[in-house]
């Protein structure tokens, strides 16, 4: 059949046509791993536009993310997002040595193969395998073949693939909910496959890459070893606070200097209780009373501390962090988040312990508007840093959150022989942050 479509404007198309009234991925984020193996399968026009795409609504939604991806014998590292952060220059090993740096500062990870790679060189080493395809015919049948190919490996390993995510790309919401429809039901007839819909990319958007480079192939690992030496630099990154010397300090309820013995920490922000827990009725103290009261007393009776749960937490969380004080506007979509500024004009978002993704919205809201901020305030103007800050309730919180950028306290009630006090005890500095 011949076909009177011209390229040049089906390509323009791509990048000109407005985008449709809901998202364009249609959903609030892409649903993907912490390290996702992207088979880029049949795809109009360039591969390396959408995958770039697919990272950046990655980073949209999640923060920072790298992008890796195996083709033609070079493997291109480019970072989404990532605040300044930098790739490393061209050389033997260059990669490797720099994942240690990046594993703990990145959020999100996508590994791009080319689809007809072997599975054996990617399936036992992927967090979550997505197939990113287009929607026509030619698209959603090599797809199925891919994913054929994939669960007969599984099995001849012994280790059948359960589920896969499909990315449809170039193609209106209805003609990707329609290939998907179609790619799906014979995955399940005849491979015994789930899929799930990650993303839609109906078009192709600006992106905020951060850097990109190009390596030789033959100077970095292989697609297994790059997936396995990813994983064990993210473990060690996660456990860099782990060592046995690095033991929290106790907090010094009554003001006393802390043994030289035990490495400095910032100094607990003590703040008033708007409520006495249900453990304890005896009456709040505020500040100065909790750091005065008689030395005699504390030596007599330790201090007792308590988790609060994330629904005790007060309503308003910026009063409780020494040294910022509040904007005094919200962002429109996400209005129960707060917003404040430290002594050096940072603005600092704060948040509890589930709203880190709206955290990361809100702060993609204020830099694309920091012209308009800095307008109003003048403090704001000719640009700020953003620092995202967790407030939480209980330290076992921060077991999901370690290394994920954000700022995180924890409030506590603190019993002493005067009464309960609330305790502010940050848990980490924006060099320990990730």
């Amino acid at each position: 059949m011949t076909s009177n479509v011209d390229p040049y404007g089906s390509l323009a198309a791509l990048f000109t046509t407005p985008a449709a009234p809901e998202a364009s991925h249609g959903h609030s984020a892409p649903r993907i791993g912490e390290v996702t193996t992207v088979l880029v399968g049949n795809l109009p026009v360039m591969a390396g536009l959408w995958t770039t795409q697919l990272a950046d609504e990655v980073a949209r939604a999640f923060g920072p993310t790298g992008l890796v991806r195996f083709e033609r014998g070079e493997v291109t590292l480019e970072l989404l997002r990532a605040d300044g952060r930098q790739v490393p220059p061209a050389g033997p090993g260059a990669v490797s040595r720099w994942l240690p740096r990046s594993a703990g500062a990145l959020r999100r990870w996508l590994v791009c193969v080319p689809a007809d790679t072997a599975p054996a060189e990617y399936a036992d080493a992927s967090e979550r395998i997505v197939l990113m395809l287009g929607a026509d015919e030619a698209a959603v049948t090599g797809g199925y073949l891919r994913l054929k190919q994939l669960c007969d490996e599984g099995i001849h390993r012994g280790r059948p693939v359960d589920r896969v995510g499909i990315v449809v790309v170039g193609a209106s919401p209805e003609q990707a909910d329609a290939a998907f429809r179609r790619l799906g039901d014979a995955a399940r007839s005849f491979l015994g496959l789930e899929v799930d819909l990650v993303a839609r990319l109906p078009r192709i958007e600006r992106v905020e890459s951060s850097a990109r480079a190009s390596y030789p192939g033959d100077e970095c690992p292989g697609i297994g070893a790059f997936l396995g030496e990813l994983a064990t630099a993210r473990s060690q990154a996660a456990h860099r606070f782990d060592a046995e010397d690095d033991v929290p300090a106790s907090i010094p309820i009554d003001g006393s200097v802390q043994p030289k013995s035990v490495p400095a920490r910032p100094q607990p922000t003590v703040a008033p209780m708007n409520h006495a827990p249900a453990m304890n009725h005896a009456p709040a103290m505020n500040h100065a009373a909790a750091m005065n009261h008689a030395p005699a007393a504390a030596a007599r009776s330790a201090p007792a501390y308590a988790a609060l749960p994330m629904a005790e937490l007060p309503p308003r969380l910026v009063p409780l962090l020494r040294g910022l004080r509040p904007l005094g506007i919200a962002c429109p979509l996400a209005p129960e988040l707060e917003l404040a500024l430290d002594d050096e004009h940072r603005m600092h978002i704060v948040g509890r312990s589930d709203q880190l993704a709206r955290v990361r919205t809100v702060r993609t809201w204020a830099t694309m508007h920091a012209e308009l901020l800095g307008l109003a305030f003048p403090e704001l103007k000719g640009g700020f840093e953003v620092r995202e800050r967790i407030l939480l309730g209980d330290a076992r919180d921060a077991i999901v959150l370690h290394g994920t950028g954000a700022l995180l306290d924890v409030l506590v009630v603190a019993q002493t022989p005067s009464g309960p006090v609330q305790v502010v005890v940050p848990l980490n500095d924006p060099t320990t942050c990730g």
